[in-house]
């Protein structure tokens, strides 16, 4: 009898332990918002994919996917979504003017500044100044402007971890600290996603419409 209670004893008191090891983990990650998605409603759906600045380039696509609906056929903007994806070496261009001079992104991209032949130290893609070489030169083929007309830009996390890891090679601060000032920094309205594929992925699925740029 005494084994018997000495044999449940320890039983229960294992099963006291793994009751508390389960109540001590860690709860899982909360899900990661789509509101960014949520809100576009827009009957014409399209993605630009946009791994390379070259120049603006996808900027003065959107501008013009744009002004093609609205002249050429009379569909109002609002019946317009476009998300433009961000990540690779079009990360820097989510990125606030301070965080381009800070870490020497210009020169990361091998841009110069046409105004003083230096590296770039400012986000011309956000918003360009008279001379940029950027999509055309104007400011309606801007990042802002083309937000005021309701583009959603997604920029990557993950692309962001990878930057902050290169940079730190390059002794400006440790990756956690960069990838801090990073996310703290991105152009205002600019949508930081855990990872531009998924989110690819998600826009697929809600009758998004790929294409290269």
């Amino acid at each position: 009898m005494s084994d018997r209670r000495e044999f449940l004893g320890a039983i229960a008191a294992l099963s006291a332990g793994a009751a508390l090891r389960i109540d001590d983990s860690p709860a899982p990650p909360a899900p990661a918002s789509d509101a960014w998605l949520d809100q576009l409603k827009g009957k014409h759906r399209q993605l630009f994919d946009a791994p390379d600045p070259d120049g603006g380039t996808v900027l003065r696509h959107v501008r013009n996917y744009l002004d093609a609906w609205r002249e050429a056929y009379g569909v109002a903007e609002r019946d317009v979504s476009v998300l433009v994806t961000l990540y690779a070496r079009t990360t820097p261009l989510g990125l606030q003017d301070a965080m381009w001079a800070k870490y020497r992104l210009g020169a990361a991209l091998s841009l110069t500044d046409s105004t003083t032949s230096a590296p770039l130290i400012r986000n011309y893609f956000a918003h360009p100044q008279p001379g940029d070489p950027v999509a055309d030169g104007t400011p309606e083929s801007s990042m802002e402007s083309l937000q005021r007309r309701g583009v959603v830009f997604l920029l990557c996390n993950n692309a962001l971890k990878r930057w902050s890891g290169r940079l730190e090679k390059q002794g400006l601060g440790t990756a956690a600290e960069v990838h801090a000032d990073l996310t703290a920094h991105a152009v205002p309205g600019v949508v930081i996603v855990p990872d531009v594929l998924v989110a690819m992925t998600k826009a697929h699925e809600r009758g998004f419409s790929y294409a290269r740029s």
